[in-house]
């Protein structure tokens, strides 16, 4: 028995170790408070789980009452731009999550409820992409917070000790930070920009740093990007067809009764990608259908915001300067 363990404790050090480890190291920053989570940001973070952090920490000094929903494309629109159209009491948050989809819209807008917060006022920012997903998601960057409900601590925490168990990641992550030398193999693990994002720590708006490479080199810029496909020609020859879905219904109504409850001035836009695919026909009934036309505000498709590649940052990700464009033109 007692060899047994003994045997025991020698395989637990290293397990024990290694928790140890990542609960000190707090990589994704789950464990921990922060006052800046993009502090030295050279992993990827779960920007819904940063978000919620951000809001539940200032919730009660703020009085936030107007809220930002959507994906990355959705921070082209700062809330200090979005006041000038408010009412002068409005308090703006930015509440966006990496790769948003409809459900984790929902989501939001439904924790939010949960816990008696104000929503007089909202911008949603969608495109096909958001509204083709509508199930919850477990990967450890797209995994909802605790908050919200939808998923166990056994869930969410062993999305993070399945990352963290990468040993590729683990070698990339603390070889950088000990050593801050970037090498060729850290490429998938470790953010490395010339120019870092920067974030503001109450309102949660995010500043790409390519805004600033852009303004150094616009012309080499733009140059390297078509050199490497990042603007490819348009249109591209296959297309899916994004379906209507009984979940989708289910998801965009609660979406609009939870709106209702608050009397929320909501607007819905449809951005402006680059990819010029106008939303579907049928998405737009539905949105109509839902929301009412008056409060849809669709820049998909072939239009004077999506020709010029100076509009955007990458084929992803329009500029601030084509969402001020949108803000002039809706309210």
């Amino acid at each position: 028995m007692n060899s047994f363990l003994r045997k025991l404790l020698i395989f637990s050090i290293p397990i024990l170790l290694y928790i140890i480890i990542v609960l000190s190291l707090d990589i994704f920053k789950i464990f921990k408070d922060y006052d800046n989570y993009y502090d030295q940001d050279i992993t990827t973070l779960n920007r819904s789980l940063v978000s919620t952090k951000i809001y539940l920490k200032h919730k009660d000094s703020i009085k936030y009452n107007s809220f930002i929903f959507g994906s990355s494309r959705s921070q082209a629109f700062k809330t200090p731009q979005w006041t000038k159209y408010l009412p002068d009491d409005a308090v703006p948050f930015h509440y966006d999550a990496h790769s948003e989809d409809l459900y984790g819209i929902f989501k939001k807008i439904e924790f939010l409820d949960s816990i008696g917060a104000n929503i007089d006022h909202t911008l949603i920012v969608i495109d096909r992409e958001t509204l083709a997903g509508t199930s919850k998601r477990l990967e450890h960057l797209l995994i909802n917070p605790l908050e919200f409900g939808d998923v166990t601590k056994l869930q969410f925490y062993g999305s993070y000790i399945k990352a963290n168990l990468n040993p590729r990641f683990i070698l990339a992550y603390t070889d950088f930070k000990f050593f801050k030398t970037y090498r060729s193999y850290m490429k998938n693990y470790v953010r490395i920009d010339k120019y870092p994002d920067t974030f503001t720590p109450v309102f949660n708006d995010s500043y790409y740093g390519l805004a600033k490479e852009i303004k150094e080199d616009s012309l080499g810029y733009y140059k390297r990007l078509k050199q490497k496909g990042v603007f490819y020609k348009r249109p591209r020859p296959s297309i899916t067809t994004l379906k209507k879905t009984e979940k989708e219904v289910a998801l965009l109504s609660s979406i609009k009764a939870i709106l209702n409850k608050h009397n929320t001035n909501y607007k819905i836009v449809i951005s402006p990608l680059y990819d010029q695919i106008p939303m579907e026909k049928e998405q737009l009934a539905l949105l109509y259908s839902i929301f009412g036309k008056e409060n849809i505000y669709n820049f998909s498709g072939v239009n004077s915001l999506t020709s010029s590649i100076s509009n955007y940052f990458e084929s992803s990700h329009y500029k601030p300067k084509v969402a001020n464009t949108i803000l002039d033109s809706i309210y």
